[in-house]
Formats: structure tokens, sequence, C-alpha cells
């Protein structure tokens, strides 16, 4: 980058690496450098896509830019199935392909406020998610998901999640910490939400974000 590309104050060329802080840059220049995609954004989170569902099977997130991002993070937010007793799951797609065998596996901590408790599976055709709602107004689950190495041919794919709502018996509140894998080193390209045990999702706001790490 030549020293009057983008206007800075600086002797030399600034650096465009994460822990560097060679020259000045403006507003607009910083706008210039986003818009090619040349500013560092290192540990950010950068919004690939919102997706709202309403009486639909599932969400499919199919552009998650897995070349780009080491780590995604999703949000859901008001999930309820639309029977009572079904939770939200997640899905991956293998190069186009999706997985619907009983490949993967989970582990996961859950407090009620009448029990304590824990879920495992070490082959399961979903990855368990948040917890099982009724359709009662109010009585939702919302929560969050990091998904490790999706993009990465050469490694499995692993996710952390954390949910809260409401459990469908009681109602009780309930909370989920866990994580789970797809023990098959894979390049997983698409992601998708949808609801343990065949029903459809009555509603739900999903965002997917992407964490730049290079």
């Amino acid at each position: 980058m030549s020293s009057n590309t983008y206007g800075y104050i600086a002797d030399t060329g600034p650096t465009q690496a994460y822990g560097s802080n060679n020259g000045v840059f403006n507003p607009a220049d910083i706008n210039d450098l986003i818009a090619e995609n040349k500013w560092s954004g290192v540990g950010t989170l950068e919004l690939i896509k919102t997706q709202s569902g309403s009486s639909t099977a599932s969400l499919i997130f199919s552009d998650i830019k897995e070349t780009e991002y080491d780590v995604h993070f999703a949000t859901w937010n008001n999930y309820q199935g639309a029977t009572t007793n079904k939770r939200l799951v997640l899905r991956f797609y293998e190069s186009g392909v999706e997985e619907s065998a009983s490949v993967y596996e989970y582990a996961y901590q859950g407090c009620r406020t009448d029990l304590f408790s824990e879920s495992n599976s070490t082959g399961t055709d979903s990855i368990f998610l948040g917890t099982n709602t009724s359709t009662s107004a109010n009585q939702s689950d919302s929560g969050y998901v990091y998904i490790y190495n999706a993009g990465d041919s050469t490694k499995y794919t692993f996710t952390t999640s954390h949910d809260t709502g409401m459990y469908q018996s009681g109602p009780n509140f309930a909370t989920y910490f866990g994580g789970a894998v797809l023990p098959q080193a894979s390049t997983v390209d698409q992601f998708k939400f949808m609801v343990g045990g065949g029903t459809n999702i009555d509603h739900v706001d999903i965002s997917l974000y992407g964490i730049r790490y290079s």
C-alpha cells in the first residue's frame, strides 16, 4: 500500500494486522478499507444474515461464508415449536449434502426450577440446542451457539451453546449449557435450524454472524 493511498498520516505505510497501530486513519479512510475488505476486523462479530421463521419446517443458512470465518456465532430469539414438548435443533450440510444420519454427539447440563438434569448422546441425527417449550403465549426459548471449524475439511465441527426459556411442563424456567460435535472431518457449508421430532417451527428469529481471525 503506498503512503498516500488512503490519506493516512505516517512516515511509512501502516500495517493492517491485529495488534498493529502504525499510522492514523480518518473515518473516510476506514470506510474505504471496509468496502475493500482490507480493514482489520479480527475478533469482531460480522453479521451474515438474519432470518425469521413462522409456521415453517426449518430455517437454512445456505451462504455461511465458511472460507472467511473460523468461528460462527448464531443467536435465536423467541422460539416455540408448533406442538408442545419440542426443542430447536441444528444440522449441518457437508459440501451441500444434509447430514441427517445419527452421527452427531452432544453433552449438556440442565437446570430447571424443579430439577437439575443432564442430556447426552453418542449418536443422534441433530444437535440439541434449546429447551422443550409449550405452545402457550410467552413460554418461549432463546439462546446462542458458537460453531467452530465449519469450513476446515481437515477438522471436526464443534459447537458450544447456552439457552434460557420456559420448559413445557409446569411451566418451569429452564437453562441448558453444553456442546456437540460432528465427528467427521468435512467441509460444513450450510446450517439448518429445525424442530426435533419433525414438527414445524411456530416462530423464531435467528441471526448468524462470523468471527474473523485473520
